[in-house]
């Protein structure tokens, strides 16, 4: 069935990437710790792009080991900067996967592209990607100006609707390709 392989020919488009995703950040490979069936990639984060966390320090999990070798699964190496599209594992214990396997490791040279698709999907965030916020009690420069007029009511809900459908007609899809 067309499409259905994890790096089909949609999954290298970044649009796609960006909805596949939970997160998008860029890192440092700091440490590598090859298992029998898995790695574990710990990136130094630099820059939070999408859905920014505190954590200063992040593991990604491929599929590939000592002893299993996945050929959807990026490769890392030690020191190599990165541009990732991450899909959340367990965010609580900072660890997360590439969203498509390996089109979703970029170059950081792809961060414009990545900034402006983001954009364009009404995702970017103009505060500090580092992952703090402004703090509450900034004052617009001019105190009789109206409210930020650019936000949207119920946004968020459409998003969220928009996000659960996707995933929803995702793994439909992945279960038709299970099948064949």
């Amino acid at each position: 069935m067309p499409g259905c392989s994890p790096a089909g020919p949609r999954t290298a488009e970044i649009p796609y990437q960006i909805n596949a995703s939970d997160r998008i950040a860029i890192g440092t490979v700091s440490d590598i710790q090859e298992h029998y069936d898995h790695t574990i990639f710990s990136i130094t984060v630099e820059e939070w792009l999408y859905n920014p966390l505190p954590a200063r320090t992040i593991d990604v999990r491929t599929e590939t080991g000592k002893y299993l070798r996945t050929e959807d699964q990026a490769e890392f190496t030690l020191n190599e900067s990165v541009l990732l599209m991450l899909r959340d594992e367990a965010p609580e214990k900072q660890l997360f996967s590439i969203s498509v396997g390996f089109p979703g490791k970029h170059p950081v040279s792809d961060r414009d592209a990545v900034i402006e698709e983001l954009k364009a999907q009404g995702k970017w965030q103009a505060e500090n990607q580092t992952g703090t916020a402004g703090t509450a009690d900034e004052q617009p420069a001019d105190p009789d100006a109206p409210p930020d007029t650019k936000s949207i009511p119920f946004a968020g809900i459409l998003w969220t609707a928009a996000v659960l459908i996707g995933a929803f007609e995702y793994t439909k899809k992945k279960k038709q390709c299970k099948r064949k």
